[in-house]
């Protein structure tokens, strides 16, 4: 059994259960996998779908749900595959959703919450050698959620996607697709179109430049201006042997890649980039630099990226066009020359290269080094060279297989050797605020008393859950009938809704939540104090859960839970803590203890009440 003993001066903030997310837009319903066109009044095909976006009328077995010209219109698809014969060409700016990739009957392993995340259910596929999307043709902006686009193809760009305006990719997969010139997976055609793809896959594409992603450099001799975010996602097993780039950037994009796992691609070896962010030309920095491909006004930020096993020529190829951050990445461990490579040759003794580098893992010298100006590591030493650590199953597990345990994402899990030289708590803050998982790092927490336990960054997409406490500050009792109030009408809600249920589906999470509103009710009218704080530590998700490695490989949450744990609390007194010291005096009147039936925390007075009735 473990202690978690916590002095807490605080009171809990109530909050609603927050309702399902809703759209203001009535979704267009498909309704048959066929790729109809018009032939068939008794249904609706996504072909007739869009269309129906386009006009504000209703086309084939589509009905009109939204005929305003300025929203964006959505389309509901069904689980199951949906087999096109030519690309699609949208119109009209559309949202597509795949049916939603849950299961509420489960908790998920990640939050301990319901509902628990499923792989995804909803498949578009072409069939002829034909593109899946093309928005080149109108212009308009695409997005997609919970769906999976495979087989794209095409002899020009763009795979799977061909974008004339933004793209917005949330929990989708692109999996084994080509193109003859640019773009495997995507091609940025559009003189703005920019990009977001957020928990997504990204795999088994091809192509000879940008086997994932490709873009046009300008427009009318100006460059192409595009935001290009990529969060929380793998990028695996692109590419080919004869491709020229993973990642071709040009024109003048502003690029943020943010705790992915990209991991596994190809590129020619003896020329090939993983991520290409050069000019191409003379290492010029003048703004209207037309000869580069590359604008000076550029930027790449790497933030909490594994960076690993590719076999590529270069990891990253930069010059002094654009700025680079690199901050909390692993890059090191790639089957080829360098892990950053300067395009003019040596970097050692170049200046103003606007090429920024702390806390990442990387060869400083030898094979797959990262070749980096001096002046970018002088007074800076964050980095951790691993030159003379050849495994890299010393820093990393195998790439793990997509599960619930990898938010159906293809990982790796870092390992705490508790070493100066391993990617656990670096003590630094600045990484990003969620892991590739979508669990919180919570690195800014002040545990006054026990400081050497409070959690910092990790290097790379994954951080390594440690049992941790965190303070709590700035809180105050409040009404206790409002406290009550709010219990009842939650209770209420649920009752109501396991009564009527807007979806069976719900079922079993409506119960749950009855049951918990029941209990809170019941048991915080049994145990009013005076004055009273009532602190629920699942409501602030502390402390953090306990990481264990499984015997498959996976890693598995123990989240805090009174059966497992001694939990003991102690009241210090009245006055202040703050970053000069603490002034606490005793008071025999101030209680604090741990209430099993509640399962929280209750601080309380004694003096100036004789009783509470409710």
């Amino acid at each position: 059994m473990k202690n978690y003993k916590k002095a807490l001066l605080a009171t809990m903030v109530i909050a609603a259960m927050p309702l399902l997310a809703a759209t203001s837009n009535t979704p267009i319903n498909v309704t048959t996998f066929d790729d109809e066109d018009g032939d068939n009044l008794n249904a609706c095909s996504l072909r007739e779908a869009l269309k129906t976006a386009e006009t504000r009328k209703s086309f084939g077995g589509c009905e009109v749900t939204d005929i305003l010209s300025t929203t964006q219109k959505v389309i509901q698809l069904k689980a199951g595959t949906y087999v096109l014969n030519t690309e699609l060409t949208p119109k009209a700016d559309v949202s597509i959703w795949g049916e939603s990739p849950v299961d509420w009957q489960k908790k998920s392993v990640l939050t301990n919450d319901y509902p628990a995340q499923t792989d995804l259910k909803t498949t578009i596929e072409v069939k002829n050698n034909s593109r899946i999307f093309n928005t080149t043709l109108a212009n308009k902006a695409l997005a997609l959620s919970n769906i999976i686009l495979r087989n794209g193809k095409t002899p020009d760009r763009g795979g799977a996607i061909y974008a004339g305006a933004n793209v917005t990719l949330q929990n989708t997969k692109i999996l084994n697709s080509q193109a003859g010139l640019g773009g495997g997976a995507i091609f940025l055609a559009g003189p703005t179109a920019s990009l977001s793809i957020t928990n997504s896959l990204i795999q088994d594409n091809q192509s000879p430049i940008g086997s994932v992603l490709a873009m046009s450099c300008f427009n009318d001799n100006v460059y192409s201006k595009r935001d290009i975010s990529i969060t929380g996602s793998s990028l695996i097993s692109n590419g080919s042997n004869s491709s020229k780039s993973v990642l071709d950037f040009c024109g003048e994009p502003k690029v943020t890649l943010s705790t992915n796992t990209i991991a596994k691609n190809i590129a020619d070896i003896a020329i090939g980039n993983l991520i290409q962010f050069s000019g191409n030309t003379k290492a010029s920095d003048t703004p209207n630099n037309n000869s580069s491909v590359l604008s000076n006004s550029s930027s790449l930020e790497l933030l909490n990226n594994t960076i690993v096993e590719n076999t590529v020529n270069t990891a990253l190829l930069y010059d002094k066009l654009g700025t680079k951050l690199l901050g909390f990445n692993v890059l090191a461990y790639n089957n080829g020359s360098y892990a950053c490579r300067y395009l003019l040759g040596d970097a050692a003794k170049e200046e103003k290269v606007g090429f920024n580098i702390v806390y990442n893992i990387l060869s400083l010298k030898g094979d797959n080094k990262c070749d980096v100006p001096d002046q970018s590591l002088s007074d800076n030493k964050t980095n951790i060279d691993i030159s003379n650590t050849n495994d890299i199953r010393t820093l990393l597990s195998p790439l793990q297989n997509a599960s619930e345990y990898t938010a159906f994402l293809p990982l790796y899990y870092p390992k705490n050797n508790n070493t100066q030289t391993d990617m656990i708590n670096t003590g630094a803050i600045g990484c990003s605020s969620t892991d590739q998982r979508g669990i919180a790092r919570i690195t800014d927490g002040t545990l006054y008393y026990d400081p050497d336990a409070r959690n910092s960054c990790d290097i790379g997409s994954i951080e390594l859950m440690e049992l941790t406490a965190g303070d709590l500050a700035d809180l105050s009792n409040g009404s206790l009938l409002s406290l009550i109030a709010g219990y009842q009408q939650e209770y209420d809600f649920f009752e109501n809704l396991v009564e009527k249920p807007n979806n069976p589906d719900f079922l079993t999470y409506y119960k749950i939540r009855l049951q918990e509103y029941k209990d809170l009710l019941e048991k915080t009218k049994g145990n009013l104090k005076y004055r009273g704080i009532y602190i629920d530590l699942k409501k602030y998700k502390l402390p953090l859960p306990q990481e264990v490695e499984l015997t498959d490989g996976n890693h598995q949450l123990n989240f805090f839970s009174p059966e497992n744990y001694k939990v003991t609390v102690e009241a210090l007194g009245i006055g202040q803590i703050n970053d000069t010291g603490e002034t606490v005096k005793p008071d025999p009147k101030l209680h604090c203890e741990w209430n099993e039936d509640l399962e929280q925390i209750l601080v309380y007075r004694t003096d100036g009440l004789c009783c509470i009735n409710m």
